[in-house]
This record gives C-alpha cells, structure tokens and sequence, in this order.
C-alpha cells in the first residue's frame, strides 16, 4: 500500500507540474507539496479525534509520524485541485445549488476516504460511532470537506498571481487545518476527552456540526460572491502572455 502511494504521489507531483506549466500558475504544485508536508501534522489532529495508525506503517521522524501521512497528504486537496482545474473558467457563473453539489461531491469524496482507509487497516477510530448515531468517518469527511472547500474559493484568488504572492498559500493551507481540526471540532473532541457522558458528547457533536453548516455556508456566499467580483459573465481565462501575470 505504501508503494502505490508513493506511485500515485510521484504522478500527482509530475501532473501538478506539467498543469502548472501550461496555465502558468504555480498554484498547482504549492498547493499539493502545502498539503503533502501540512499532513506531517495529521499524528497530531489523530490523537485529538482518538484515530490510531496501523503500528505496522514505516515511520519517518523519530517513529512518531507514518509515512504515509507525507506521500498521501496530496489526497486532502486532491478535489480541490481537480475541481479547481475542471470549472474554473465557469465558476463564476455557478449559483448556490451548484456551489452545494460541488460539496457534496467532496463529502462523497472524503467519506470514501476514510471507510477505505478503515476497511484496509490503515487507521481505526477509538469509536465508530460519534454519537446520536453519526458515524465518526462521516464527522471526519465533514472536516475534510470544510477544510477542502475552503481553499478551493481562496485558489481563484491567487491561480494568476506571481509565485511570491501564490507562496501565501502555504500558511493559508495550515491556517485552516488549524481552523477546522482544533477549533471547529473543538466541542466535540473536548466533550469526548472531559466527560464519558453521552449527553455532553451529543452537545458538543451539535456545536461542531452546527460550526461545519455555518462555515459551508459562508463558502458556499463566497462562491456565489465570485460573479459580482468577476462581473456576471465573469469566464477565467488561462493567461497567454507572461504580462498577464503581473
């Protein structure tokens, strides 16, 4: 298994690059190389939520981080990437219905993640269920997917820029996996570690997806924003002249 990450790393790496040549836009290979070393800190966000890894994974740094979590951190913005390559040109245009589904796309995307990496031994939860019945790979996928739809809107703001202004992409990237894993999901892994009370756990569980709806909304505004800023016919065109990315 960690052979054929490393396989699928090394191709994504070479796509991220080849793409980033033709659009001119180094956005591509920041965000996945971002994600990538971001996801040397996934050990951390795994013992908050009570996820172990298969002790069996080789370990890079002092045995504490998988290596795994280095070569498959490119799946975390894998979507955003993907999406971002295939509509950006008519985003703008896109509505709130279309924004959702493009969520709902990444929920799918997350959720199957996650069962696979619990059905092939990669990792277990301490529980499977969060509580009032939601699945904890589902509270999980829903963390995934605020945090990958997030930088999916910050990309149309730096996919023309130079290389030094697209470089902020980078503490962006962090600053939201900060965002979604120790403050979003604070209430319910605080409540899990405080109380053994399933009431608490419940309340906390509520706050955090009541915290997940409310951010989806706000990027869900913020796609919809994307045709008043680029005008209603707004279409992002890949730049031809090295002056255009000034």
């Amino acid at each position: 298994m960690e052979i054929i990450l490393f396989l699928a790393t090394a191709v994504v790496l070479l796509l991220c690059g080849s793409i980033g040549i033709s659009t001119r836009s180094p956005v591509f290979l920041i965000v996945a190389l971002t994600a990538m070393f971001a996801g040397l800190g996934t050990p951390l966000w795994h013992l908050l939520y009570g996820i172990a890894y298969d002790p069996s994974l080789s370990t890079i740094i002092g045995d504490l981080v998988p290596t795994i979590t280095l070569y498959g951190g490119w799946v975390m913005v894998f979507p955003t990437l993907v999406i971002f390559m295939g509509l950006r040109r008519q985003f703008g245009e896109y509505g709130s219905l279309q924004s959702w589904a493009v969520i709902g796309g990444m929920l799918i995307y997350f959720w199957v993640i996650e069962l696979l990496g619990v059905q092939t031994g990669l990792w277990s939860y301490d529980n499977e269920i969060a509580a009032l019945g939601v699945p904890f790979s589902l509270l999980l996928a829903l963390l995934h997917t605020f945090c990958a739809a997030a930088m999916l809107r910050v990309l149309f703001e730096y996919w023309r820029q130079p290389l030094l202004v697209t470089l902020q992409l980078v503490p962006i990237w962090i600053g939201l996996q900060l965002l979604t894993y120790a403050l979003i999901g604070a209430p319910y892994y605080a409540m899990s570690y405080l109380s053994t009370n399933e009431l608490l756990t419940s309340i906390g569980l509520v706050c955090s997806l009541g915290l997940i709806g409310w951010g989806f909304v706000i990027i869900v505004n913020g796609f919809v924003n994307l045709k008043s800023a680029y005008g209603q016919t707004a279409r992002f065109v890949v730049p031809t002249d090295p002056a255009d990315m000034q």
